[in-house]
């Protein structure tokens, strides 16, 4: 596993096949918007059900607030699309078939205590605003998750004032 991260810290890049049936980068996801990454080992487990449930249930909040939901799991690909059916998840699951996850503190095994799922967020920078231990807890989280998106500056504001009047001009006329 690489040294561990910390909020601040850039968020390890990853290029991972979802349920949707596409590749997906971690760097081309932030560029559009914030990403809240669930990590989890199996799809059997009650508590990662009960998370992901808890993240389809506030999916709405988060889209509002700019921030794509991604599912990142060990499992394979027909045991992610069969879960996300059952679960009726509105956000795509990806399957880690190479370990991106340990990077983020989620490790092989968790007989021996570690966390059985990590929650995270990655700002437009790809820089980690938040990062924990979550199995069975995303609920209890989620405050803190929702206060850390809605503290992100808007995607225009790093833009040139140039190119913001350009499209309120173009927004007005």
């Amino acid at each position: 596993m690489a040294q561990s991260l910390s909020v601040g810290d850039e968020a390890p890049n990853f290029d991972l096949t979802s349920t949707e049936d596409v590749l997906l980068m971690l760097r081309d996801e932030c560029v559009r918007t914030a990403v809240v990454l669930y990590f989890f080992q199996a799809t059997e487990g009650e508590a990662v059900r009960d998370d992901l449930l808890s993240l389809a249930r506030r999916w709405e909040e988060l889209t509002a607030l700019d921030a794509r939901v991604l599912g990142v799991s060990r499992a394979k690909l027909p045991a992610l699309k069969e879960l996300q059916k059952e679960l009726h998840l509105p956000f795509p699951l990806l399957s880690d078939d190479r370990g991106f996850a340990g990077a983020y503190g989620l490790a092989e095994a968790t007989d021996d205590g570690s966390p059985a799922g990590v929650l995270a967020v990655v700002d437009r920078r790809q820089a980690l605003v938040l990062l924990e231990a979550a199995a069975g807890s995303v609920e209890s989280a989620m405050t803190e998750v929702l206060e850390s998106l809605a503290a992100l500056p808007s995607p225009a504001a790093s833009l040139p004032r140039k190119v913001v009047n350009w499209w309120v001009d173009r927004w007005v006329n």
